[in-house]
């Protein structure tokens, strides 16, 4: 079966490309609130785990603090992530300057946001899921992973292209 979407034992045809299409204001709107909230160094700050001073172990560079390891290091595409089997954190990784190039990582809790931000992040996410209930005979739990990876995917989209 091409183009149709397995969630559980069901396949779902055309599925993506219809919510694609009719949560589309939704979805862009979910993506700018969380690529700007992933790029707010308060929001990163407020959530940091891992322990500082951080090393690089090629170069021997040593980060004092999260400040000087996220001015003092570069972005990379898809560096922000989540390993659901890990727990509910997520992963910061980074590349120590030129000439090393070392990926760095530091770990964040990943604990619900209570910003205005973070609120309406929700209450799209929550608008999305009424949508995909009211127009699809998904379950409720199977729409909710469904959603997560169409969202994921955005996002992942936006990031490499804004890199670009």
């Amino acid at each position: 079966m091409t183009g149709a979407l397995k969630l559980g034992t069901t396949h779902y045809v055309g599925l993506e490309e219809a919510a694609m299409e009719y949560l589309s204001a939704e979805l862009d709107e979910f993506v700018q609130i969380s690529t700007s909230l992933v790029k707010s160094f308060g929001f990163l700050q407020s959530r940091v785990k891992s322990k500082f001073p951080k090393d690089c172990r090629k170069c021997g560079k040593s980060y004092k603090s999260f400040e000087e390891f996220y001015y003092g290091t570069d972005e990379i595409v898809q560096g922000t992530v989540s390993y659901p089997t890990l727990g509910s954190e997520f992963y910061l990784h980074r590349n120590c300057k030129s000439p090393c190039e070392s990926t760095l990582v530091v770990i964040f809790n990943d604990r619900r946001d209570d910003t205005a931000l973070g609120c309406r992040r929700r209450e799209v996410f929550q608008d999305c899921l009424d949508k995909i209930a009211a127009r699809t005979p998904i379950p409720c739990a199977a729409a909710r992973t469904f959603l997560l990876g169409l969202l994921a995917r955005r996002i992942q989209e936006h990031l490499a292209k804004a890199s670009c």
